[in-house]
């Protein structure tokens, strides 16, 4: 049975039309590939609550472009929050007021905005959504919202995916756990006849493995040369090409790998910036793919490609892929270099031989 709404819910949309048609406003500061992937119950939840509704989302500017619309398909509409004069940022506020949403929510799951709850109180929204306390801590804008929940996420080491899921909760939508767990890239059309021509460069019928040698983050990033020496025992044992996929901050390292394997021959090729779809598409075709936590990761887990995900100052059981199509190798200080290659190849060996 449907969970109901709070009951300000009901107070908010009394007097509206049955035949009103939503409009919701979801304000995240925090909006990564990672991020956004890891919000998607969220806004399914929203969507399946809501099925008609408008799903808006505000979001910062990232330091390289997200492809946030190719990454959330329940989203209608994407846009930032606006820097400048003063007069500037009212007029900002002044359109969204003006668009008269009926309900707003603040997820605070990776960080809690001032900005963003003041935003969503400016927006008039009836129905404004997020956290009262977080772990005991108290949200010093907790009163600009009017369903405020207490949650305990670093105690119980709450999931990303799971926290975004209890924010739309408290606003009566749900999903059900068969649900959460068929969250998923749909492949496109376009991604596969693209993955297909990049594919073609390797020898017809060749097994293929992926690896993601850099982050986002450098703190995030284990020794390029230790991937190359798990590459070398996982080539010895299973005959595979490499697929090295790089991004915008990922060149030294993927200059690093490649050299390495080239002195190895062992077949590879490098995928550079591609497009959601395309990487999508190129992932679902791999046996494997190694990586340090970082927005690729995601894009492999829910694009239904096995992994192996490296973690040290970040906590795997908040950010790496769950099911058992998945494996995790965490580091016992919190440095990347303290992970050791025989764990890695031990945890990659264990999903290649389970074929």
């Amino acid at each position: 049975m449907e969970k109901f709404p709070p009951r300000s819910l009901f107070f908010a949309y009394s007097g509206k039309s049955y035949f009103h048609a939503m409009k919701i406003l979801v304000l995240r500061r925090h909006n990564h590939v990672g991020d956004m992937l890891c919000s998607l119950p969220l806004f399914a939840a929203i969507r399946r609550r809501w099925p008609s509704a408008r799903i808006s989302l505000l979001a910062t500017p990232t330091r390289y472009p997200v492809p946030i619309l190719d990454l959330n398909p329940y989203l209608d509409e994407l846009s930032y929050y606006r820097k400048g004069s003063v007069r500037e940022v009212f007029h900002a506020q002044k359109e969204l007021r003006m668009r008269r949403f009926d309900v707003a929510f603040v997820p605070s799951t990776v960080g809690v905005s001032r900005t963003s709850h003041l935003t969503a109180r400016l927006t008039g929204a009836p129905l404004r959504v997020g956290v009262r306390s977080i772990d005991g801590v108290i949200n010093p804008s907790r009163h600009m919202l009017t369903e405020a929940v207490d949650m305990t996420w670093v105690s119980d080491q709450v999931h990303q995916m799971d926290r975004n899921l209890q924010i739309a909760e408290a606003a009566g939508c749900t999903l059900q756990r068969n649900e959460l767990e068929k969250l998923s890239l749909d492949e496109t059309d376009q991604g596969r006849a693209q993955a297909e021509r990049f594919l073609a460069r390797f020898e017809e019928g060749l097994a293929l493995i992926g690896v993601h040698p850099g982050a986002g983050k450098p703190q995030n990033v284990w020794p390029t040369e230790r991937f190359a020496a798990v590459l070398r025992t996982l080539y010895a044992r299973h005959h595979f090409g490499v697929v090295i996929t790089s991004g915008a901050l990922d060149a030294r390292q993927v200059h690093a790998l490649a050299f390495e394997l080239g002195e190895a021959d062992i077949p590879f090729h490098v995928l550079d910036s591609a497009p959601v779809p395309m990487l999508s598409s190129v992932m679902r075709r791999l046996k494997l793919y190694l990586c340090n936590d970082t927005g690729t990761m995601h894009i492999a887990a829910f694009s239904g490609c096995r992994t192996v995900s490296l973690f040290g100052p970040t906590h795997a059981w908040e950010w790496a892929p769950r099911g058992q199509r998945h494996r995790v190798v965490e580091s016992e200080t919190g440095e990347m270099d303290a992970i050791p290659a025989a764990e890695v190849e031990d945890a990659s060996l264990d999903l290649l031989d389970c074929e």
